[in-house]
């Protein structure tokens, strides 16, 4: 053990010195002035506004879904924040209602609990886009996990009045590390040397790849380090096992369509899930196209009562339980984005920009995911603000929504105002669906349309994988801007950047830039809970956030915000795939 720790850090030292000492006119080309990185990080760690900002994103309006109520009202906060502050062309953008958002949906009103064979409440929450009870109702629990049609007919006349649990108790692993951690100095050399990835341009499945959940493309992903990221930088013993599936789950697809048209049919009152997380735990997520008109009550439930009901249903005690849920639906919500700026000087026309995700789902109030990334570009924009640092280029900062439902809002974005590929038909002679920033269908890139910005767009910086100190970047594959970043990190190496690596992170709205060839990255974030407690769950609230950790990834990034804009040159590209190429090649610039 000793003989590979050894191996590993004079490996780290080596490539190091491949960023530092090999290039040495980096450090001379960058200029980085101290004066104004000094002033940027003493507003950031002497004064910083970021847990404000967080309790009223959280707290105040948070949960916020993606066309919710709560979102549009958080929104218009954040648009006068921003304006109080001084920046300009604040606004909230609208993008196209073609994504499936024929509806918003909030939860106004939610009741459950057991009135036999015992008294108890049952927390939890209904799934995304379900309808409420209409009023109190009451009813006994059956145990279903019945998925054919043949196994289903069985139930044909028994159901009516009941509330049906769709899968059978899972197991819950117990804690046997602890379920927060930070990156160990090993764990980081261990990512500086992972090898270059294919080229890939922003087409790993949302949801995948980063924090841990892998890739639906990339089976090898360990966490934050998407594909081929080594074992050793896979997620720590003992951590619940959230991405297994129980014994008896409910189906997926079409098959889920039809025990829940059969469901209905048989006048069921609503049905109840859980997730194995265990530990009090449950997760939420929703489907934006379900028909209200047809769909039933979902509640989503901890796997300690929704075990403990399934085993007095084991036992043939029956089990009743009362609901009052109201859901309130809005035809054709509001989808947008919100920006605003800082005006450069003499390379105004020239654009840096920050952000993240400002949707949440609704368990919680979304504080990891993703209110603290949201508010610490916000508070990076402020010091930039507030210090009077000059900025050559306009910094601009962009919060998304429809993250959480395929980087909808960064990738509208994009393609409105710097470029998207036309996706390639699946079958010959078919019409091409409408433009997408990034890849087609089959992960087949069309021929790209640039917008007349896309020449003046130097860097993204994302922040969205929970509230961990920063510890570097994810390159993308883009070797040549690693003695760059190499240098910027250096003011901050003492706030914990010390990390390169050349590998992809997935799941989150830098790949909607990167999908069409421009310098889109995300920073390496310590994982805390993240993975093990926070993620979609109904801990996600402002107590689980680190305050120091949260102030320093605002200064960061407020820092290489500044560098960005400041730099002579824009920051270099990728070069991009050929039209029509699957993903992964590499190819020359188009």
């Amino acid at each position: 053990m000793r003989r590979r720790l050894v191996q590993c850090v004079l490996a780290s030292v080596v490539v190091a010195a491949m960023f530092t000492v090999g290039p040495a006119i980096w450090a001379a080309s960058e200029n980085i002035n101290y004066v104004d990185i000094n002033k940027i990080k003493a507003e950031g760690l002497q004064r910083s506004q970021v847990m404000e900002i967080c309790s009223w994103l959280t707290d105040v309006y948070g949960p916020r879904l993606t066309g919710s109520p709560t979102s549009q009202k958080g929104a218009e906060w954040v648009v006068g924040k921003l304006k109080e502050w001084g920046l300009v062309n604040v606004k909230i953008e609208p993008w196209p209602n073609r994504n499936g958002f024929d509806r918003g949906w909030s939860n106004e009103k939610f009741y459950l609990a057991a009135v036999s064979p015992e008294k108890f409440p049952i927390p939890g929450t209904p799934t995304g886009w379900t309808p409420g009870t209409a009023g109190l109702v009451s009813g006994e629990v059956v145990l279903v996990t019945a998925t054919t049609e043949e196994e289903l007919a069985a139930y044909k006349g028994k159901l009516k009045g009941k509330w049906v649990m769709t899968q059978a108790a899972p197991d819950v692993a117990a804690y046997w590390s602890a379920p927060s951690k930070r990156y160990t100095p090993e764990e980081l050399a261990t990512m500086e040397l992972q090898s270059p990835p294919p080229l890939e341009f922003g087409v790993t499945p949302p949801g995948g790849g980063r924090q841990g959940t892998p890739a639906a493309a990339a089976p090898a992903a360990g966490r934050q380090g998407g594909p081929g990221t080594p074992a050793a930088a896979a997620p720590p013993a003992g951590t619940p096992p959230a991405a297994a599936q129980p014994a008896g789950a409910p189906p997926a697809g079409a098959a889920a369509a039809a025990r829940a048209a059969f469901f209905r049919s048989e006048g069921v009152l609503g049905t109840f899930s859980t997730a194995p997380r265990g530990h009090g735990m449950y997760t939420v997520g929703g489907n934006r196209a379900a028909d209200p008109a047809t769909t039933l009550p979902a509640v989503v439930i901890p796997a300690e009562q929704y075990g403990r009901i399934a085993r007095m249903l084991a036992k043939n005690i029956a089990v009743t339980i009362e609901a009052d849920i109201k859901s309130t639906f809005t035809q054709t919500p509001p989808v947008f984005n919100v920006v605003g700026e800082i005006p450069g000087s003499d390379k105004a026309d020239e654009v840096v920009m920050i952000g993240g995700h400002f949707d949440t789902w609704h368990a919680a109030t979304g504080a990891t995911d993703n209110s603290v990334g949201s508010a610490a570009m916000m508070e990076a924009m402020r010091i930039l603000k507030t210090t009077g640092v000059k900025l050559r280029r306009t910094v601009r900062i962009g919060l998304w929504t429809g993250e959480e439902q395929g980087l909808i809002g960064s990738r509208e974005y994009v393609g409105a105002h710097f470029a998207s590929r036309q996706a390639l038909p699946a079958t010959p002679g078919a019409p091409p669906p409408a433009p997408v920033a990034g890849g087609g269908r089959g992960g087949l890139l069309g021929p790209l349309e640039m917008k007349p910005e896309y020449d003046k767009f130097s860097v993204y910086f994302n922040i969205d994988n929970g509230s961990g100190a920063l510890r570097g970047v994810y390159l993308q594959g883009n070797d040549a801007v690693a003695p760059i970043f190499r240098e910027w990190m250096e003011p901050f190496r003492s706030l914990g950047m010390t990390t390169l690596t050349i590998r992809n992170t997935g799941g989150t709205d830098h790949q909607s830039f990167d999908g069409v060839g421009l310098p889109g990255f995300q920073f390496i974030q310590d994982e805390l809970e993240y993975n093990t407690m926070t993620h979609h769950t109904n801990l996600d609230s402002y107590e689980r956030l680190q305050p120091n950790d949260v102030q320093r990834m605002a200064t960061i990034a407020a820092g290489f915000a500044y560098l960005a804009a400041n730099r002579d040159e824009k920051l270099p590209r990728k070069p991009l795939p050929v039209p029509g190429q699957g993903r992964g090649g590499r190819a020359g610039q188009q």
